[in-house]
């Protein structure tokens, strides 16, 4: 840490890695950390040992510059940074645009505001190699070039500067960076990635078992089942004192937990395979719980310099406390400070409940004249809140299980990708939902879902190609037995579609956990050379392979290579615009680009908790060698975190005559892992005088259609 004299204060520069640098401001010289997201463990900006920084800075008479670019940083009750910038197109911010991907020219303030605003990120990357974080949770501005065309702007009225500068090659390297302090993304638990359905909140729990009965008479897929507020006696209920509502989901007052799990709705809900999810509100003083944690980490750094590791006296001192005539008075009658918020949750997660939906009362709400226990005004914990939220909520569930926690939320703030899944709220499911899911993608968030509008093919074919797929139902009939015959259908196999692909679309998850990624991501994270993707609101790519379309009002531009229609299986050669026709019945494009391979299982009703034993293996080879790892683990436990998983890379080219596949061993241990599983290999274009090789050896395959080459194989056949 270094602390240079700079205009009427000091600046203080920090080393968080070799390509990221943190900048404060302080009229005084005392950089004591106050960063609320750092002190309750949520940032890592720590400082590093480091040789050779990739960034640098000069100061020379209050000049500054970074990386060559001119900076000003003005500061006193808030501050204004300002940064002299090139030729730079800008990406990220999350959910405070839902207008354009790429940011240049615009004006955007970092405050989570309901509908408007759920998610906001304050940051950017740069099409020129480096980003911006901005990590104060006080509101704030980024003006990206609009006031001045060459100059960024980020300002906050209140808020301290604390920003921190990152560099990377491509946005890979970015995204890698900004979670490295911000955390990594969530893996959920491998049902998560299924149809999550929310019912009617007037539902009970005879219809419920009903609905669920039908999901499965009806051959609709579907894995998680969500009740709105009226599942609890009181509605919206935000205290910890809730519980079910006992004229519809009836529990015997006599009844402890083990006797509920086994003798009440909860029985047949296990029994078919569903995951019950209970929607929840929260206006509970969170901060009481972050201080608690926060100090009894710091203790236990330094808890080697007390002989005593019992005495627990330290937390006396955790909060300022009013000994006003002896008799302290709390306005907040709702919170119970000794008390984690989760704690009350744990009773219904211990008769079954797997899943909680936060909704965005009253977490987005604006708190003008409350004083949390912490200290802090809503100005600054307004951001923050719905983050806390997200936090306690994942590790309370954790704690308490020892698995993954599928815990989604319609607020966050910068960091959020680490806790929950997310919806985009009380905005559909349309157009904006999805231009908020690409800058949220661009902002290192991965499990990002909106409401699904099922009253359109439109609707329906993009809401099951995403991280995730919700259908939320509030007061409608939206049952989808009850659809339309043609809306019906089309539900079905898009439902059936986005099931088949579980494996590919678990392994993208895997893939975003560990390399970056993100599962859906706008055309310019692949293809960030190529104008044409610079700005592209309505496609998108869902994992390696596949490309989407929604909401088609104009011509669809593909990159470049060769595309093929997963509708039609016609090809289509890239670079350039195409008039597309959407097929009947569906609601968008699909391709695969050729040299993919697609992994997926046929014939899922819903998710099992026990670990895939076979796979189809869709091949559409090319000149060029592709590949694609399967990452299989037992998709439940918090064992992925050690490393517990399997991995499986499968390769394919095709030269002349000759098709070459190599499917390796799978590598690697978890609890439950298969002795073997069954490959099904299905190469698609093969001419009748193609050899095809797996792992060198030659193979003959069963031609079914005109081109389609089908071969089974047992994986101890291989070895």
């Amino acid at each position: 840490m270094k602390v240079y004299k700079y205009r009427k204060g000091y600046l203080c520069i920090t080393n968080i890695s070799k390509n990221a640098i943190r900048l404060r401001t302080s009229l005084v010289n005392d950089f004591n950390e106050i960063n609320p997201c750092v002190r309750y463990g949520i940032y890592d900006m720590a400082e590093k040992t480091v040789k050779d920084s990739e960034i640098s800075i000069l100061i020379e008479n209050d000049q500054l510059s970074i990386n060559g670019m001119k900076t000003e940083i003005l500061f006193n009750k808030g501050f204004d940074f300002k940064i002299k910038v090139a030729d730079d197109r800008f990406y990220g911010l999350g959910d405070a645009d839902r207008s354009t991907l790429e940011k240049r020219g615009t004006r955007h303030v970092i405050w989570v505001q309901n509908v408007k605003c759920y998610i906001p990120y304050p940051m950017l990357l740069s099409s020129n190699g480096w980003g911006i974080f901005s990590s104060t949770t006080f509101k704030q501005v980024f003006d990206i070039c609009s006031k001045e065309s060459n100059t960024l702007s980020i300002s906050s009225a209140k808020g301290s500067c604390d920003i921190v500068i990152f560099t990377g090659n491509g946005f890979d390297e970015l995204l890698s960076q900004f979670k490295s302090i911000t955390g990594q993304s969530k893996l959920l638990p491998r049902f998560a990635y299924g149809l999550s359905y929310v019912a009617n909140q007037k539902i009970d729990a005879f219809n419920m078992i009903n609905e669920m009965y039908t999901f499965r008479k009806e051959d609709i897929p579907c894995d998680v089942y969500g009740l709105e507020p009226e599942w609890m006696e009181k509605r919206y209920d935000s205290s910890v004192d809730k519980k079910f509502n006992t004229t519809k989901f009836y529990i015997p007052y006599w009844m402890d937990v083990n006797t509920i799990r086994q003798n009440t709705f909860f029985k047949p809900i296990s029994n078919m395979d569903f995951k019950l999810s209970l929607w929840l509100c929260c206006n509970y003083d969170l901060s009481y719980e972050e201080e608690r944690t926060a100090v009894i980490k710091a203790h236990e750094i330094s808890k080697q310099e007390t002989d005593n590791e019992d005495d627990l006296s330290y937390l006396d001192e955790r909060f300022e406390v009013d000994d006003h005539l002896g008799n302290p008075q709390y306005m907040d009658k709702l919170t119970v400070k000794e008390e984690p918020w989760f704690k009350h949750l744990e009773k219904f997660v211990d008769m079954g409940v797997k899943a909680f939906k936060l909704d965005g009362a009253w977490q987005v709400d604006e708190h003008p004249d409350r004083l949390y226990g912490n200290g802090m005004t809503d100005e600054q914990m307004h951001n923050l809140y719905p983050l806390i939220y997200a936090k306690q909520m994942s590790s309370g569930y954790e704690n308490h299980t020892n698995t993954r926690s599928l815990v989604y939320s319609s607020g966050g703030f910068a960091g959020i990708q680490q806790y929950v899944a997310t919806w985009s709220g009380d905005t559909g499911g349309g157009p904006k939902p999805l231009v908020s899911m690409l800058n949220l993608a661009m902002s290192g968030h991965v499990n990002t879902t909106c409401d699904m509008n099922v009253h359109s093919l439109e609707g329906i074919h993009f809401g099951f190609l995403q991280p995730w797929s919700q259908q939320c139902n509030w007061d409608y009939w939206n049952q989808p037995w009850l659809f339309t015959k043609d809306l019906k259908e089309a539900y079905a196999y898009y439902d059936k579609l986005r099931y088949s692909l579980i494996p590919y679309i678990y392994s993208a998850a895997y893939e975003a956990y560990l390399n970056i990624a993100p599962i859906m991501r706008p055309l310019v994270y692949d293809y960030p050379e190529d104008e044409n993707t610079f700005n592209i609101l309505n496609q998108y790519m869902l994992g390696k392979y596949l490309l989407v379309a929604a909401f088609i009002d104009k011509d669809i531009y593909l990159p470049e290579g060769i595309w093929i229609d997963l509708f039609t299986q016609k090809e289509y050669q890239g670079n350039r615009y195409i008039q597309y026709v959407v097929p009947q019945g569906r609601g968008g494009a699909l391709f695969a680009k050729k040299g993919a391979i697609l992994c997926r299982s046929y014939g899922i009703s819903s998710i099992s908790d026990e670990p895939f034993d076979s796979y189809t293996i869709e091949i559409y080879p090319s000149v060029t060698e592709n590949e694609f790892v399967i990452y299989e683990d037992d998709g439940i436990s918090l064992e992925y975190i050690n490393g517990a998983r399997c991995e499986t890379c499968i390769k394919a080219f095709k030269r002349v005559d000759d098709i070459n596949i190599s499917i390796s061993e799978r590598k690697g241990e978890f609890t439950g892992k298969k002795d073997s599983v069954e490959y099904e290999i299905i190469v698609m274009n093969v001419n009748k005088n193609d050899v095809i090789y797996i792992n060198g050896v030659f193979w003959e395959y069963k031609i079914v259609g005109e081109d389609t080459a089908v071969i089974k194989i047992n994986e101890k056949e291989l070895f």
